[in-house]
């Protein structure tokens, strides 16, 4: 098998109109960060204009360490879809479960979310770090939700 859709993390689960409003802020923050210095500053303003400059700083700090974690210690290169896309990748879903189940406070649960994309013993701190990513996600849809833009950026490792 060949091509992006037979590419190990990207299939389609579902659609960002299926999943609770800050799970499709997550989804869409995750893209954004991952897309460059744009998106970057995008989900930067998402948090500052939440939580006000010192807090904000340090909320997508915890968004940019549980990323970071997330791309170093995963046991390959993750998937995400593009920013115009509606679809939820198989790799953005088990993101989205992990950090919903974190900030649900149900941390065993998401350690072992965490166990699929990541060592054994990775998973519980990448659990960890998710709960209050989860939680200010949560915050952040309900004040200012991503705007999806129109614009073609880094395009290694996305479908459509």
């Amino acid at each position: 098998m060949t091509g992006a859709a037979h590419t190990a993390g990207a299939s389609a689960v579902g659609q960002l109109t299926d999943v609770a409003p800050w799970e499709a802020e997550l989804i869409m923050s995750i893209r954004l960060w991952m897309e460059g210095p744009e998106g970057k500053a995008e989900v930067w303003n998402s948090f500052a204009r939440c939580f006000g400059g010192d807090a904000g700083r340090a909320e997508i700090h915890r968004f940019e360490t549980l990323l970071a974690s997330l791309y170093t210690y995963a046991r390959r290169p993750l998937v995400r879809h593009g920013l115009a896309c509606m679809c939820i990748g198989s790799d953005e879903a088990i993101l989205q479960t992990l950090v919903r189940e974190a900030a649900r406070g149900d941390l065993p649960e998401a350690a072992m979310i965490a166990s699929l994309i990541v060592p054994a013993r990775h998973a519980e701190p990448v659990a960890l770090m998710a709960a209050p990513v989860g939680q200010a996600m949560q915050r952040i849809s309900k004040r200012t939700p991503i705007q999806r833009p129109e614009r073609t950026g880094s395009e290694e490792r996305i479908l459509h």
